[in-house]
């Protein structure tokens, strides 16, 4: 803080140096206030008085606009002009206090500071601060503070300037990105989505890691999971999300479908032997999914962070039949990134596949 009289600066000093000493009484909730009495109701619309207010502890009760009692004020004389820049007056026990402010800062900044002979080298700092009816007057008129000095950093509990809240973190955003292979297998009446939603049944309940034993699809193909996940993000569950998606996607899975001419009556009339009187048509369902598909969870760096991209989780299945084959088809299609929305994952999902050639 600046004062902008150095003369009256000095002249605090002086009075501060030369006080006769007083045993200190050690108060260090004290506050005094600093009060414009009548406001409007005395000349030209100003205060009809000023009153220097003092308490050995809290000012506020805490419950709305209540204050406690002061212990002890006194009246400032209207000496011609406004009295709260530089002023010294007594107080009923005879603390004689001494204050120099600056009239130019705003609420609730500090505006300079009082000393007082009960504690004579000490400095206490005042602070601007209006709030009406802080005390009434015998006569009903109230007083509304101007300045509030104490040692407690602000002129009152929460009173001073909204501190901005704390910037919250950007969240942390997870990207999920997979790899297959162009191994594919085929499954006959066996979408992809029950072969894909073996995941869960995999997870172990430490939330982190599968059981990588072999369950059966049918007589010639087995499924395996491996995993390792982080609990804190789900990141299990959410990349099964993914693989419940992908169950459905064209560019993930294929269905072919060969229909046959069934004889449901074979022609039993002589000389007719071999014929069919009605042929019924049967469909046959083929479903073909990758061999094999990886998916790794990362967390993305937040710009100005310094953070690196750690490894969240993977989740990854492996189909093993008698027979199974190269095919481009399911590889070329997905490119080597097709990015999937998976809303349910919560994160960004990218599949890629090496480009091959049939």
């Amino acid at each position: 803080m600046v004062l902008k009289n150095s003369k009256f600066a000095l002249l605090v000093l002086a009075l501060v140096y030369y006080a006769s000493p007083v045993t200190s009484q050690n108060t260090p909730n004290e506050n005094l206030v600093l009060a414009d009495c009548g406001i409007g109701l005395g000349p030209n619309g100003g205060s009809t008085s000023f009153e220097a207010i003092y308490y050995n502890g809290d000012i506020w009760t805490g419950q709305g606009e209540n204050t406690y009692r002061p212990t002890m004020m006194v009246n400032v004389p209207w000496t011609g002009q406004y009295p709260w820049s530089w002023v010294g007056f007594t107080m009923p026990n005879g603390d004689k206090f001494s204050v120099m402010l600056d009239g130019g800062v705003k609420d609730p900044g500090e505006a300079g500071f009082a000393t007082h002979t009960y504690e004579p080298k000490l400095f206490m700092p005042c602070y601007s601060y209006h709030r009406d009816r802080v005390f009434q007057l015998a006569d009903g008129k109230w007083c509304s503070s101007a300045y509030v000095c104490n040692y407690r950093g602000q002129p009152y509990p929460g009173s001073g300037p909204t501190k901005p809240e704390p910037e919250k973190p950007e969240p942390q955003r997870m990207e999920i990105h997979g790899s297959m292979t162009q191994d594919t297998v085929e499954f006959w009446e066996k979408p992809a989505t029950q072969i894909l939603n073996t995941a869960r049944q995999a997870f172990l309940s430490d939330g982190y890691s599968c059981d990588t034993t072999k369950r059966p699809i049918n007589d010639k193909c087995t499924i395996s999971w491996s995993c390792t996940g982080d609990p804190a993000n789900n990141s299990l569950e959410r990349m099964a999300q993914v693989f419940d998606k992908l169950a459905t996607h064209d560019k993930f899975t294929s269905m072919r479908e060969v229909v046959t001419d069934v004889c449901r009556y074979p022609d039993t009339r002589p000389g007719k032997e071999g014929q069919c009187r009605q042929y019924e048509q049967k469909i046959d369902r083929y479903y073909k999914v990758p061999g094999s598909i990886k998916l790794t969870m990362r967390n993305v760096p937040r710009d100005g962070s310094g953070e690196n991209s750690n490894v969240h989780g993977e989740l990854e299945y492996t189909i093993q039949c008698d027979t199974s084959r190269w095919e481009c088809m399911l590889c070329n299609a997905v490119g080597t990134a097709l990015s999937v929305p998976v809303p349910a994952a919560g994160a960004l999902v990218s599949i890629g596949c090496q480009a091959c050639k049939d």
